[in-house]
């Protein structure tokens, strides 16, 4: 009997999830609020980085973010606000910025990003064209300090098979590696196999790819659930019953778990970028190690800035102070900025759980419930690890090794 699964989100982790799930033979419906690929998968640096998918909450983040609380332009800033739900998160995030929650967060990452770039090979060679670059990726800062923290977090992921940079890179060198690169800039060592991609290209593959039914512009204004089973979607464009669920909605999961009455510790991460029509492209993408600011070259000549993670609720308004700041942090690093008009402003949610860990698995109390959200900044990089492991869990009842340290029973309250 052919399985029935119902994708709530058409990101890049919905749309995995999806397609591995009907290669592995389910019936798959997927339900988009509004277009395929048009939330925080649009939009974002179009990393596919597992170096980089490590816990947002760290060591030394936490002074960091008491001093940005009244600095808006900082790279991380934390708008006060009275909310309850926002006060339980902060001070479950708060606890997870040590050294041994955040070696614990990555050696799950790790493990659920080691295969990566060989799922998305395989991908390509099955016919799915995403455009993926793998020229690496390059850390650099004004100041060769700026650096230590990136190679502190490389050591720890090299015992897991990650590599480690070749050489640091001063002077000459390091302008040759990148000419585009200005004379402030002094120190920079190379992430090699890394890759990059116009991040919407990772949508529309996928659905493109997708032997499914797909629902655009329906929004779900409601779950219907008896006796821990979901039974119908109530949307928009009507109401559907359901087999399983997948709620795989990004930033906006919070809110459609509530509909079962689960609470989640989980909060909306605000990144913001805009595009610059550089006369010489990078020729891979750059991450500016002061600012916390990134440039990514992209297909249409434009290079796309991004940066910052803003906790100020679950909105798309556009704070112009952090597109400013964005400007600011990257103009440093680059000798032939394009001047201070740009294109292409953005603002997208990306989901951030307590322990900034992604949250993958069956709910609690449902017999048919699943998430796949909290991936936080590394959505398009894990999109493929968290399709098939989901797909594997949802297909066979068994949750595979990988998922367990991600379950979402420890980020859920009653």
């Amino acid at each position: 009997m052919t399985k029935e699964v119902t994708v709530v989100g058409g990101g890049a982790i919905g749309l995995a999830s999806a397609y591995y799930l009907a290669q592995a033979g389910a019936a798959v419906r997927v339900v988009e609020a509004r277009r395929v690929g048009s939330g925080a998968s649009w939009g974002n640096s179009g990393w596919i980085a597992p170096s980089f998918a490590a816990p947002i909450p760290a060591k030394g983040l936490l002074g960091y973010t008491l001093r940005s609380l009244t600095d808006p332009a900082s790279p991380i800033y934390f708008a006060l606000r009275a909310d309850a739900d926002f006060t339980r998160w902060a001070w479950r995030f708060w606890r997870h910025c040590n050294d041994s929650a955040f070696q614990r967060g990555m050696r799950a990452t790790a493990r659920l990003g080691e295969n990566t770039h060989a799922l998305y090979a395989e991908l390509a060679a099955g016919g799915i064209d995403f455009g993926i670059q793998r020229a690496g990726i390059l850390m650099v800062a004004r100041q060769a300090e700026a650096l230590a923290g990136d190679l502190d977090r490389l050591r720890i992921l090299s015992a897991y098979g990650y590599p480690l940079p070749e050489a640091i890179l001063t002077g000459d060198d390091l302008h040759k590696a990148e000419p585009v690169l200005s004379d402030e800039v002094t120190a920079g060592f190379l992430i090699e196999g890394e890759a990059h991609v116009d991040p919407a290209r990772i949508s529309r593959g996928f659905a493109d790819a997708l032997d499914a039914e797909i629902l655009e512009g329906t929004e779900v204004a409601g779950i219907d659930h008896r006796n821990g089973r979901a039974t119908a979607l109530r949307t928009s464009s009507g109401r559907f019953e359901v087999e399983n669920v997948v709620l795989a909605a990004g930033a906006w999961t919070e809110p459609l778990a509530r509909m079962l009455g689960v609470k989640l510790l989980m909060q909306a991460g605000k990144g913001y970028s805009f595009s610059i029509r550089p006369r010489i492209q990078p020729r891979r993408p750059i991450h500016f190690g002061e600012s916390k600011v990134v440039v990514t070259p992209l297909s249409d000549g434009k290079a796309r800035v991004s940066g910052t993670m803003e906790l100020s609720g679950l909105n798309l308004r556009l704070d112009e102070r952090r597109i400013r700041a964005i400007k600011a942090g990257a103009r440093r690093y680059l000798a032939d900025w394009p001047g201070d008009t740009v294109e292409d402003e953005w603002v997208g949610m990306r989901p951030l759980a307590a322990d900034g860990l992604p949250i993958l698995g069956r709910v609690p109390g449902f017999e048919n419930v699943y998430l796949a959200t909290g991936h936080s900044m590394s959505g398009i990089t894990l999109a493929p690890a968290t399709g098939l492991y989901m797909s594997e869990l949802i297909m066979t009842g068994h949750t595979p090794g990988v998922l367990k340290p991600f379950d979402p029973g420890r980020v859920m309250r009653r």
